[in-house]
């Protein structure tokens, strides 16, 4: 895996690491459509770290 690559990833952790922390911030007030953007942005990150790791 190039240095580019562990990077970007890193940056993809640390992303999703900043949108779980939202989930829990929307559900603790209720917010339910930040809690489904949250959501939302969690499922891409996830579905990009897979990608790049296959």
């Amino acid at each position: 895996m190039k240095e580019e690559d562990i990077l970007f990833l890193n940056q993809l952790a640390l992303s999703l690491e900043q949108a779980e922390m939202n989930l829990e911030e929307s559900y603790k007030k209720k917010d339910y459509t930040n809690f489904n953007k949250s959501k939302k942005i969690m499922l891409k990150i996830q579905k990009q770290i897979s990608e790049m790791l296959k």
